[in-house]
């Protein structure tokens, strides 16, 4: 918003111009992002059991430490 004063004393306020092509290429890009997420957590599966972690070997070689 701008405040202008002209040369008779009248203050006249007005807005600057927009640039439509500039809102509708964020608007797009806001909507695409929103939809990527909409589809990444609609296809999550947070109901599933973890599966479980893989046990250790029984032996530590090759990378047993060696005592001193």
């Amino acid at each position: 918003m701008l405040f202008l004063v002209v040369e008779d004393g009248t203050k006249v306020i007005t807005f600057p111009r927009l640039n439509w092509g500039f809102v509708a290429a964020a608007s797009a890009a806001v909507l695409v992002f929103a939809i990527a997420v909409l589809l990444l957590v609609n296809s999550a599966h947070f109901d599933e059991p973890q599966t479980p972690a893989p046990a250790p070997p029984a032996s530590c070689e090759p990378f047993c430490p060696i005592p001193n």
